[in-house]
């Protein structure tokens, strides 16, 4: 059901994207489980697993399933040997090639203290200790009562030409929080020898039903906007379960609504995006046939990614990578681009559409042998670089740990942790600068599992970020049936700055005191003219400050470059 990337190629497109045909019977063996892991009906041995369409999370279950024909392989070197050929040859290398260590699942309950298992209360299918990331997002949220951060609300439009029924809905969402044990976690934050999250073995879901067919389509959209601002404004406390609620709301003509509210700490987005599609899927199967979608269990847990970070927080080598991390010097925002103190907190953002550059952009990563995810990564930390003197800095990037087991990317939970990405801003030409970025991400993502709050305490307890990129591909929503451009997103996140790229629009989000609506503006410019340079010229002056129309470089007196607003 997705595009097959490859048959859209014509005669105009560079020759190095024809078609090779394997030569090998083990590069048609690595061929054939690329093209089932990335829905292709073929694949040629000659093009990049990101030219593939592929990503960090398609990269595991790839990961998955050639471990699982035999072949000892790593997402790492998915990374290194990007195509059927290199890795090919990599494998039949032998030499370099590292048996991948057997995979052990996490029993129930194998990773709590005796005295803690004692002490569990009955019903629970599993209890095991919080990830760090996961319970800062727990606090934080009891913490700022005003803003709710980490506490959050989507709602997606949803093509139908059937009418909504309510009854389906309430029958899919039950049967999918029976599959996952995320979705009948809640947590005890005090009880225990450590913050604790319990797994219930059962848990009763309700699901509202709203109906907006009466009035006009203004009252309609007040009233889901009201009945959002509702659900913003009723955080979940941590010993609830779920930690989720859904709404169904009935619409006009061929639409309806379906609303998510959640604690961040249960799902990020890749899972987020998943349980929609997933309760989507049950629904229409419900609806037309009386019984759910057919369900695999991954042979994977939540619990797996916990056991992993336990294991990366005794790992000396991990420690050490990110003890000479946190040496650098963090990127902070200029002075004076926030609002007074004395002004209320706004939401302050902006969307900047590059729909007109996306494939650009593409064959820019194709060219430089990258990702996508790279290209603009490196326009991130170049349009950074612009405003601070440092020629080293650490800036926030978003990764994720998720185990590389074949069904890691189908579990749900919150895997994410965002870590300091050194950033050394010396690249000559814009091919350097993307070669560089992505050399930086293949060095990270040994040491991803390291949490944040522990690489917070190598240093002097300051947190080692104040801004964070995120690129976001969430390739499993089904666009046809879901009006993903018309989503309604409300959340609040705790960083001066967060940037994140989906679907060809990048995000900004600021905290107004630290980065006002003007400058989120002039940030989404430097962005555009960041990009366009980059596409016009791979091997061109990456030294040179990239400024919107009305913008100009300022060299003060010590020689300290920056960007002024032109006078007028």
């Amino acid at each position: 059901g997705k595009v097959d990337r490859a048959a859209l190629w014509d005669n105009a497109v560079p020759a190095h994207r024809a078609y090779v045909a394997p030569a090998t019977e083990l590069e048609a063996q690595l061929a054939g489980i690329w093209g089932q892991v990335l829905n292709l009906e073929r694949v040629s041995t000659q093009e990049s697993f990101f030219d593939l369409g592929g990503h960090s999370i398609s990269a595991i279950a790839l990961v998955g399933a050639l471990r699982g024909a035999g072949h000892p392989v790593s997402v790492r070197d998915v990374f290194v040997h990007r195509t059927v050929a290199a890795l090919a040859q990599h494998l039949a290398g032998g030499d370099d090639v590292e048996a991948a260590p057997a995979f052990r699942a996490v029993a129930p309950f194998s990773l709590l203290a005796d005295a803690d298992r004692a002490a569990l209360p009955a019903g629970l299918a599993d209890a095991y200790p919080c990830a760090q990331v996961q319970l800062a997002m727990l606090v934080v949220t009891l913490s700022d009562s005003e803003r709710r951060t980490y506490h959050n609300v989507s709602a997606f439009p949803i093509r139908d030409e059937h009418a909504f029924d309510g009854d389906a809905l309430r029958q899919a969402v039950r049967t999918v929080v029976d599959r996952h044990e995320i979705l009948r976690t809640s947590f005890d934050l005090t009880g225990y020898s450590v913050p604790m999250q319990l797994v219930h073995a059962e848990v009763p879901v309700d699901v509202t039903v709203l109906d907006l067919r009466d009035g006009t389509d203004e009252e309609a959209e007040q009233r889901l906007r009201a009945y959002l601002a509702a659900e913003r404004a009723r955080p979940f406390t941590p010993d609830e379960v779920p930690q989720l609620r859904i709404a169904g709301a009935a619409g006009r003509d061929d639409t309806w609504w379906f609303v998510l509210t959640m604690s961040h700490g249960i799902l990020e987005g890749w899972s987020h995006h998943s349980l929609l599609m997933e309760i989507l899927d049950n629904y229409r199967s419900l609806r037309d046939t009386g019984v759910p979608a057919a369900f695999e269990a991954p042979p994977v847990r939540y619990a797996d990614f916990v056991a992993g970070e336990i294991e990366a927080l005794a790992s000396a080598e991990d420690r050490d990578y990110w003890q000479g991390v946190v040496a650098r010097p963090v990127f902070e925002l200029p002075a004076g681009w926030g609002e007074d103190e004395s002004v209320p907190e706004y939401e302050c953002g902006t969307r900047v559409p590059l729909h007109d550059l996306m494939d650009d952009l593409r064959e820019l990563a194709s060219r430089t042998d990258t990702s996508l995810k790279s290209v603009l990564l490196a326009a991130h930390l170049k349009v950074m670089s612009q405003l601070t003197a440092e020629p080293v800095f650490t800036s926030g990037l978003v990764s994720h740990g998720r185990p590389e087991v074949t069904g890691a990317d189908r579990v749900y939970g919150m895997h994410l942790n965002t870590l300091p990405f050194v950033h050394d801003a010396g690249a000559r030409t814009w091919r350097e600068l993307i070669r560089g970025t992505y050399a930086g991400e293949l060095e990270l993502w040994p040491h991803r599992r390291y949490p944040l709050p522990a690489v917070q305490r190598l240093g002097d307890g300051r947190r080692p970020i104040e801004i964070l990129f995120n690129y976001l591909d969430f390739e499993q929503v089904d666009t046809e049936r879901v009006g993903f451009d018309d989503a309604i997103y409300e959340a609040s996140g705790e960083f001066g700055l967060h940037v994140s790229t989906l679907g060809g629009v990048l995000n900004i989000l600021a905290r107004p005191h630290q980065v006002s609506y003007p400058n989120v503006l002039r940030l989404g410019g430097m962005y555009r003219a960041v990009l366009e340079a980059m596409v016009a010229d791979v091997d061109g002056d990456a030294s040179v400050v990239c400024l919107p129309a009305g913008e100009v470089s300022v060299v003060s007196a010590d020689g300290v470059s920056a960007v002024s607003p032109v006078s007028r």
